[in-house]
Order: C-alpha cells, then sequence, then structure tokens
C-alpha cells in the first residue's frame, strides 16, 4: 500500500516537533547564533536590498537579530501577514516594534503598514521544521510559503538547524525548493 506525500510530511511532523522538544536551549542557543552568522556571510544577503524574513516563533530559529541586521545595513524589510487560509503577504517594516500577534501567534504588522509586491524581494528568509539537503522544507502544514514562493522571483533561504536535516524531505509538484539551506554548520546551494 502506498502512502500519500501529505501523510508522509504528516508523519515526519510528528516526529520533528518532537525532536525540537527534546533540543537542549544550549543547543538551540548555538544553533541559532551559527545560522544567522551563515546567513548574514553569504553574498546574496549582501547583495540584497530587499529582504522578506519570517518572525520566529517557538523554537525555530530566531531571525530576530537577522531582521535587525538587516534594517541596520538600509535593506527594505518585509514580514509576512497572513490572511484567509493559505494567503500570505509581505509588508514592509521599519522596526520589529509595532508587530502584534497574527492569525498563528506569530508577530505580524497590520494592514497598515506597505505591501511589497513579490517580484521585488531579492531574498526570502523561509522557516521549515525541518529541510534536506536539495531544498525541500517541511513546514508547518498550510501551504503559505509555497503559495508565495510560487510569486517571488528572489533568491529563497531556509534555516534550518543542523539536528533537522533530513536525508530527504516528502514533497510534491506544489512543494518549492529553497535555493539555499542554512544550517549552523554549513550551507548547500541547490542552484
Amino acid at each position: 500500500m502506498c502512502h500519500s506525500v501529505d501523510l508522509d510530511k504528516k508523519i515526519l511532523r510528528i516526529a520533528i516537533r518532537e525532536e525540537i522538544q527534546r533540543m537542549p536551549p544550549d543547543y538551540i542557543r548555538l544553533s541559532d547564533r551559527g545560522i544567522r552568522d551563515a546567513l548574514l556571510a553569504l553574498r546574496e544577503w549582501e547583495w540584497a536590498h530587499t529582504v522578506f524574513v519570517y518572525v520566529s516563533m517557538g523554537r525555530e530559529p530566531e531571525t530576530g537579530e537577522i531582521i535587525q541586521a538587516a534594517l541596520e545595513a538600509g535593506k527594505t524589510v518585509a514580514v509576512p501577514r497572513c490572511l484567509e487560509e493559505g494567503v500570505m503577504e509581505a509588508r514592509v517594516i521599519p522596526s520589529v516594534y509595532g508587530l502584534r500577534p497574527g492569525r498563528f501567534g506569530s508577530l505580524e504588522p497590520d494592514e497598515t503598514a506597505s505591501l511589497l509586491d513579490p517580484s521585488l524581494i531579492d531574498l526570502v528568509v523561509a522557516p521549515c521544521l525541518a529541510a534536506d539537503r536539495h531544498g525541500y522544507r517541511l513546514g508547518h502544514g498550510g501551504g503559505y510559503y509555497d503559495r508565495y514562493l510560487a510569486m517571488t522571483r528572489g533568491t529563497v533561504v531556509c534555516l534550518c538547524r543542523d539536528r533537522l536535516l533530513q536525508a530527504d524531505v516528502p514533497h510534491d509538484a506544489f512543494d518549492i525548493p529553497a535555493d539555499i539551506v542554512v544550517t549552523e554548520q554549513e550551507c548547500f546551494d541547490n542552484r
């Protein structure tokens, strides 16, 4: 009997979430620092004028310092605002202050923040629960990023803790792989 990709993803999500909860705080801190440093060292980061960065929550790789570094470098920074089921938009922020809990509890700008056209984004920093070396991400299951990435032309970078890197993440034709997967140990360029 054949499992569907969706079922395989659900099973993997459960296992990864359990693994994330078992991670020691020291590893989380060191991993966050290593991922941040590796991302900020990428030439794609240096060249990007406009970046779209997720606002981390829980035990996701921390993005607060990444957003701050982008703002201090004079980059245009946009963060996600989730609307109805599966629909996300990029809203420009001048700082992390003024963000408030959104649809899923993550911090978001409100509707008064400027809307950014996806085609103007140079670099997308995407979250994942897990990823593989080929750029396929295991997200939270809402499909927000795959739908949004289909509208962008910039480089997509996925942040993944090294301990959560998988040999193969189940994927189908609708899943859009990241161009680069960044862990605290190494980067995998899939272009």
